[in-house]
């Protein structure tokens, strides 16, 4: 029988395919228990492994999308096609502004992007974390941001409110929720600019009369439906294009 020879270079190619393979079946099976689950630590961890494989494949100087379930559970490549880069998305369902510290040289440093779209804070406040320790974790970002990426564009988004009328997540005080978002949306974006960066304020774009997040643009009150990324993304991509 005749030996079959397969170069080195072919080997290499199978094997990050395969591993491209592997890394979009565990982030499908991921996605949708942090669409139907409250996230855990395992979640987190998991998450961070499928970072690491992908990191492995991503190229540099590319638009990276980091934060909590707002960001895990929005397909990219639906809404931003139209911009001049690829688009990786780094949230974590259930993530806190000291998650986000934890992981920015694995989800951001070590791809190294020329664009990043931050959006954090609304579990630090749903979990009663003060002000005081959401802004510290915040500034401790932007400081490690501009120390290791010191050439990439930040755009820090305002945290949004939340609906008491769609409320599924009963341990939410949906009054002081949205009073807290009111109070340290300035002081985020005091810290945004400070570190040279650009704030994006959506509050408004996203509230009803009374001050709670659109019926029609969240499924249960704090996250986002179809319509709902429709609207954040076109405030986004005019940020990132303006």
């Amino acid at each position: 029988m005749k030996e079959i020879k397969i170069s080195k270079k072919a080997i290499a190619y199978i094997s990050v395919t395969v591993i491209l393979i592997i890394a979009i079946v565990v982030l499908s099976v991921l996605l949708y228990s942090a669409k139907n689950s409250t996230a855990t630590e395992d979640y987190y961890n998991q998450k961070c492994e499928v970072f690491k494989l992908e990191n492995a494949n991503f190229a540099h100087g590319q638009t990276v999308f980091i934060g909590d379930s707002l960001t895990d559970g929005c397909t990219l490549d639906l809404f931003y096609q139209e911009l001049s880069t690829a688009t990786y998305n780094r949230g974590i369902g259930g993530d806190t502004t000291a998650g986000v510290l934890k992981r920015l040289e694995l989800s951001l440093f070590d791809i190294k992007p020329s664009r990043i779209v931050l959006l954090i804070g609304i579990n630090d406040i749903n979990g009663k974390v003060p002000n005081s320790k959401i802004l510290e974790n915040y500034g401790k970002m932007l400081s490690e941001i501009k120390t290791a990426l010191p050439e990439a564009e930040v755009y820090c988004v305002s945290i949004m409110p939340v609906n008491k009328d769609l409320e599924s997540y009963t341990t939410i005080d949906v009054a002081e929720t949205n009073s807290r978002v009111i109070e340290i949306n300035p002081e985020i974006e005091a810290l945004t600019v400070s570190h040279g960066y650009r704030f994006v304020d959506l509050h408004d774009d996203f509230c009803d009369a009374d001050g709670l997040l659109k019926k029609e643009l969240s499924p249960d009150g704090i996250h986002l439906n179809q319509d709902g990324y429709t609207v954040y993304s076109a405030i986004i991509k005019a940020a990132l294009t303006d």
